[in-house]
């Protein structure tokens, strides 16, 4: 019920910091997951809707600007302590067409038509490093309305950073001013004098 037309790496649109930043013990117990969620938009602006692609592709690559540890990826040290690297690999964005209308999701409680609109992620093949942090998939319905799916990485988002991310990120695609920026300090979760990061981060492809 849903192809996909193509994918996209979106990277951030100026230079971000190259640096490995520190996860916390919490984020070395924790199962590395993606938290999904789906957005839906009715076709009431046509006009708005016929370009939401590019729209998004353009305000993503600006909001990761201030959001960069979104475009990195994870890597397990040797001992098995997992790092954040910031490397500016890119976040992935999935085009997509469905025959499906809005209003034949029901209710939107959990189904397979509705897990069809989020990104998919391969974590059993995929090695760690290559998993993108954050997901995305626009796709076009039969009623002229889009929905957005999105999978982000639990480890560097919870719930009240993904919603601030995605209001910040949604300010930029109306063409708004984004001027709310994220604390990304880290290092106040450290519990252990001796860590020290990786010395240099992969350089990004």
């Amino acid at each position: 019920m849903v192809n996909l037309i193509a994918s996209h790496i979106v990277k951030p649109a100026k230079p971000i910091p190259t640096k490995v930043m520190f996860l916390s013990e919490c984020d070395q117990r924790n199962p590395i997951t993606h938290a999904n969620s789906v957005h839906f938009y009715k076709p009431e602006s046509p006009e708005l809707l016929k370009d939401a692609t590019e729209v998004l592709k353009d305000s993503l690559s600006e909001a990761l600007v201030e959001f960069y540890p979104l475009a990195g990826r994870l890597y397990q040290k040797d001992g098995g302590r997992v790092e954040l690297h910031c490397n500016s690999m890119g976040a992935l964005l999935f085009e997509a067409q469905s025959e499906l209308k809005i209003e034949d999701f029901g209710d939107f409680c959990p189904t397979p038509q509705i897990r069809a609109l989020i990104p998919p992620i391969d974590y059993s093949n995929t090695p760690l490093h290559e998993v993108p942090l954050l997901l995305v998939q626009i796709t076009k319905l039969a009623c002229g309305g889009v929905s957005l799916g999105i999978a982000a990485s639990h480890i560097i988002v919870d719930g009240q950073s993904w919603f601030h991310f995605f209001s910040e990120w949604a300010k930029i695609a109306r063409g708004e001013k984004s001027d709310d920026k994220p604390f990304l300090d880290r290092t106040i979760f450290q519990q252990y004098e001796d860590y020290h990061p990786s010395s240099t981060a992969p350089k990004s492809q």
